[in-house]
């Protein structure tokens, strides 16, 4: 692999967008989905980015780009309409060693951004190493078809049953048998369906004592409200 695969926390890390256009709106709004405290640098914003700098979700820095922006930013995206900025923009991060990714440009970043698909908690990055990106977004369709939206709440339920199952303190040879089977047995289709009894009685089975009825309901009932 030309490129390392890793998952970042910016939960509050500085991180400039340089542009504030549709492509810049794209790279703000996955920063602000990981809860990053988000820069901007643009002539022009979309009524989206403009509204979030109102609002003050945004810190817009200035109109134009300076190179003493950099200081203190974790990461830097280059997403303006200029290549010559752009270019200037990752040249300048990569020699202060911040991580930068310039749109398009995979020579000019030091590192690339994956197509996602996201379900809450699950995240399934996509990569061809920037020679196919209409491939990766082909395969992001295919993904979301076979990964819906209740992949999300499915994954928090699992979670939630994860910790009541390391809670009990039993061997890891335990608790790896009851996670296997739990994600091996028909559990999402029960969910699809709201048969809540066929889990009750998997979980009646795989824990002893068994997981409190009332417990389960309720985290059920959070994560499916429709099925009430």
């Amino acid at each position: 692999m030309r490129y390392y695969p890793v998952f970042l926390d910016l939960q509050n890390v500085p991180c400039l967008v340089v542009g504030g256009g549709q492509v810049g709106e794209r790279k703000v709004k996955t920063l602000q989905s990981c809860a990053a405290k988000v820069y901007l640098i643009s002539r022009e914003l979309t009524p989206y980015v403009r509204e979030e700098v109102q609002q003050g979700r945004i810190n817009l820095l200035a109109p134009s780009y300076q190179t003493e922006y950099l200081k203190e930013m974790f990461l830097v995206i280059g997403a303006t309409d200029d290549p010559e900025l752009n270019g200037k923009i990752g040249r300048e991060a990569r020699e202060r060693k911040i991580l930068c990714n310039i749109v398009d440009k995979p020579g000019e970043c030091n590192f690339i951004l994956p197509s996602l698909v996201c379900r809450g908690d699950l995240t399934i990055a996509v990569s061809t190493a920037g020679k196919s990106p209409a491939l990766a977004k082909k395969i992001r369709l295919d993904l979301e078809e076979g990964f819906p939206e209740i992949y999300g709440p499915y994954l928090e339920l699992l979670g939630q049953i994860r910790n009541e199952v390391l809670a009990r303190n039993m061997s890891q040879e335990e608790n790896q048998k009851i996670f296997e089977i739990l994600v091996n047995s028909p559990v999402l289709s029960w969910l699809k369906t709201g048969d809540f009894e066929s889990l009750f009685a998997l979980m009646d089975r795989l824990l002893d004592p068994p997981f409190p009825r009332t417990n389960l309901t309720e985290i059920l009932y959070k994560l499916f409200p429709s099925l009430q």
